[in-house]
Formats: C-alpha cells, sequence, structure tokens
C-alpha cells in the first residue's frame, strides 16, 4: 500500500514527467499524499566560497513555481500535496529529507538536458541509500517508468 510519495522537482521535463506519475499513482491510492521536493542550492556548486546564491525574490519565485506545478498537475485536495523548499547540497538534503519522512516511493524523473536516459548521480544515490523503493520515469518514452 503506497501512502506518502515523494517527487523531487527541479521544474525540467523529466520532473514533469515524475509527477504525472505520481498523479495516475495518487488515483490508484486514493490516500496517497504527494511530497514535491525542490532544492535550492545554498552556494554555487563551481565556487569555492560559501556565498548564497539565493536571494528573497528568487526564493518567492521558486515557491510560486512550486505552487502552479501542484495547482497544474492535479485536483487533488490541498491536504494530499505538500510542497517542500528546501535550501542546501541537492543530494545531502535530498537524503536527509527521505530519511527523516516515512515515504513509500520515490519518483525521480530522468534525463533533464533531453538528450539521452541516463540516471544521474543524484538518482543513483537515493537508489543506492534511501531504502525506499525508487520509480525512475524517463523523460521521453511511451513505455512507462523504470522501478528499482
Amino acid at each position: 500500500m503506497i501512502s506518502s510519495i515523494l517527487i523531487p522537482t527541479d521544474f525540467s521535463p523529466a520532473s514533469w514527467q515524475a509527477a504525472q506519475m505520481g498523479l495516475e499513482l495518487s488515483k490508484l491510492y486514493k490516500d496517497a499524499t504527494i511530497s514535491f521536493l525542490h532544492i535550492y542550492p545554498a552556494s554555487s556548486r563551481y565556487s569555492h566560497k560559501n556565498e548564497p546564491t539565493a536571494n528573497m525574490k528568487q526564493l518567492e519565485e521558486v515557491l510560486h513555481r512550486m505552487n502552479q506545478l501542484s495547482h497544474d498537475i492535479s485536483d487533488l485536495s490541498d491536504d494530499r500535496i505538500q510542497n517542500v523548499v528546501l535550501s542546501g547540497n541537492v543530494e545531502e538534503t535530498m537524503m536527509k529529507f527521505i530519511k527523516e519522512h516515512s515515504f513509500d516511493l520515490v519518483i525521480v524523473g530522468i534525463n533533464s538536458n533531453g538528450h539521452d536516459n541516463e540516471i544521474g548521480s543524484h538518482t543513483v544515490r537515493v537508489i543506492k541509500e534511501s531504502g525506499v523503493p525508487v520509480m525512475i520515469v524517463p523523460n521521453r518514452t511511451s513505455h512507462g517508468a523504470i522501478a528499482s
């Protein structure tokens, strides 16, 4: 029985596909909640400085996009969808969030660059370390998702 689904999103076409899959599953599991998670990097990955790259206006834009995503994708009641925006290193923050909550499934979209369906390092780490079933949803496919 699936009662809680996590869908990390970076607003890419691949994460949109993952969100669509989550919506379909929520129709099968009527009591399931969906948590959309966006992690806003606190500092540039390529910078040796620990300077914040987000300002309040950018953070408000991310929150607006999260609310728009959940509004656009679903007619689920508000108590079944949670939008979470966190700041920090993407992999570390995502793993911590997954381990702190009791998700039954994580749905991850891959291929945000549109060229291939290669699984990225964030997804590999979630599969290896989360202890939660992970469903991989390729960006370009007519064959559906691949479950791990």
